[in-house]
């Protein structure tokens, strides 16, 4: 049986997004960081950023695993919703690349500047248009985070590096959370 390409790249790209995003939770979370001094009891810093990226491999290995049960004729090709509402391969790079640049822009920005962004980029890659929505959605649900892990959880989120690391207490000291 001869697999076009597009058919493969269908299976590929979720398989290759599967490996990198468990490279990025085993490997690049807080490398060299001493997690373990960190944590106040079974969950640290490091268990909520690994177990989205575990999960979001998993789905995307799932999704890989569907599209080549589809090729060996095992399951049938998903069928387009009358509605318009289609599944687009494109937008679905779009947003592994997404929560790549989020995982690489923490240590850097900070969680709370890289967060806002990356909200933002999320709901317009989920199709949100108004930027009213998107702005208070991605303002307030990144205070939300905030305020939860670092003033609630007590935990030593990423503030960033130089210039970010300021804006990002200065940002604390204004909401109360510092």
């Amino acid at each position: 049986m001869a697999v076009s390409p597009r058919a493969a790249l269908g299976f590929v790209v979720p398989l290759a997004a599967a490996v990198a995003l468990c490279v990025l939770a085993l490997a690049y979370v807080a490398p060299g960081v001493d997690l373990a001094a960190m944590s106040r009891g079974v969950v640290g810093p490091a268990t909520w950023p690994k177990a989205m990226l575990l999960c979001a491999a998993a789905a995307a290995a799932m999704l890989a695993l569907l599209k080549v049960l589809e090729l060996f004729g095992l399951r049938s090709p998903r069928e387009a919703a009358g509605d318009g509402d289609e599944y687009h391969e494109a937008r679905s790079i779009g947003v592994i690349a997404l929560l790549i640049a989020y995982g690489i822009a923490i240590p850097l920005a900070g969680i709370a500047w890289a967060t806002p962004v990356f909200l933002a980029g999320w709901l317009l890659l989920g199709g949100l248009r108004g930027p009213l929505l998107i702005g208070l959605t991605s303002i307030l649900g990144s205070v939300g985070v905030l305020y939860f892990f670092v003033k609630l959880s007590l935990m030593p989120l990423d503030r960033g590096k130089g210039v970010f690391e300021q804006a990002s207490v200065a940002l604390y000291r204004l909401l109360g959370i510092y």
